[in-house]
């Protein structure tokens, strides 16, 4: 049978490695937990990307055809009137000139957005990996648990030779 003495010891080495266990269950849980969400995040960077995209190439058809119209409706109004010349070639230029200027913007805010996403998705796994250093940073260590075990036995061992001394 165990001495008086060593039940708090027991005790106490059977509370630190429970304590010790839980802690990396808990860090373990929340690593995980920050890795579904950044992998979420990343999912739905990847729609965006994909909505960015197929918008962009909608935004691009419109204009073409909007281009196409209004130089239909140009040529149109220098055939009926008579005049075919200059005139009406410099307003066709001015009009692929206005959709190229266009075209040329909506490349490039469809390029800003990709940035973003791209950013938005560094930004998520920085994020995720902060939470999982934090966790594991803040569980219990094995060093420690076997530290505090080490810190009980010392502090039992000198209470029980105070009280030794004490009885003598």
């Amino acid at each position: 049978m165990c001495s008086p003495a060593a039940i708090p010891l027991i005790i106490s080495a059977v509370s630190a490695g429970v304590s010790y266990v839980q802690g990396q269950q808990q860090a373990s849980n929340v690593a995980k937990a920050a890795n579904k969400s950044t992998s979420i995040s990343y999912q739905q960077e990847n729609e965006r990307l994909q909505q960015i995209n197929e918008q962009s190439s909608l935004d691009q058809s419109e204009r073409i055809k909007q281009g196409l119209l209004e130089r239909a409706k140009l040529a149109t109004i220098a055939g009926e009137s008579g005049a075919l010349g200059l005139s009406s070639d410099r307003l066709i230029l001015d009009s692929f000139m206005q959709e190229g200027t266009d075209m040329a913007s909506l490349e490039k805010n469809r390029l800003n957005n990709e940035k973003q996403s791209a950013w938005s998705k560094q930004q998520a796994e920085a994020g995720g990996q902060s939470t999982i250093n934090n966790a594991y940073g803040s569980a219990p260590s094995l060093i420690g648990t076997g530290l505090q075990i080490g810190s009980d036995v010392y502090g039992a061992s000198q209470a029980a030779k105070k009280k030794a001394k004490a009885e003598v």
